[in-house]
Formats: C-alpha cells, structure tokens, sequence
C-alpha cells in the first residue's frame, strides 16, 4: 500500500471510531500493513480499547510513547485503562 492510501485508510478508521463503528474500524483495520507510526498505534490502541482488550491497547499506547514522549493522548488512554483495571469496589464483594 503506498502512504497515501494508508493515510486516507487511517483517516476512514478514525472516522469509523469517531461514529462508533468499531466492528467496521477494526476489519478496515486489520487489513493494513503495520506501520511504524504514532497514528497507527494511537488506533490500535482504540481499537484494543473498545474490545477491552487491555494489554494490546496499553501496548500500542507505549509504543506511541517511545515515538512521541510527550504524547497526551496515549498518556490519557493509559491513564484511563489503568483506572479502569484499577478498580474495586469492596461491595461486589458483601452482598
């Protein structure tokens, strides 16, 4: 695929993700050759995020962050998961 019609998939993706069409996202997504590039795995990680596959999506978000170190939207992503996987609530546990 030549690097103007990855961008212009990588756009339809965020499109896709932005209208709540993950299922859509995520085959148009599987279908492109991994890229090393911050918008590439700031999408894998939503992607990975909205399947609640956790580990994928902090690992996409990381290697934004060896990219792009100062990156605040994987950074808050991160955030996010670790909040979320963080959680507890003592009275799931007496009922």
């Amino acid at each position: 695929m030549e690097n103007i019609e990855i961008e212009n998939s990588l756009k339809v993706i965020e499109d896709l993700l932005k209208t709540e069409k993950a299922e859509q996202a995520r085959k148009l997504f599987e279908e492109l050759d991994e890229q090393n590039s911050v918008r590439y795995f700031l999408l894998k990680g939503k992607i990975e995020q909205k399947y609640q596959n956790w580990g994928e999506a902090i690992n996409a978000f990381n290697r934004v962050l060896d990219m792009e170190p100062g990156n605040t939207e994987a950074t808050n992503n991160l955030h996010l998961i670790k909040n979320i996987l963080n959680f507890w609530n003592p009275d799931l546990l007496n009922p």
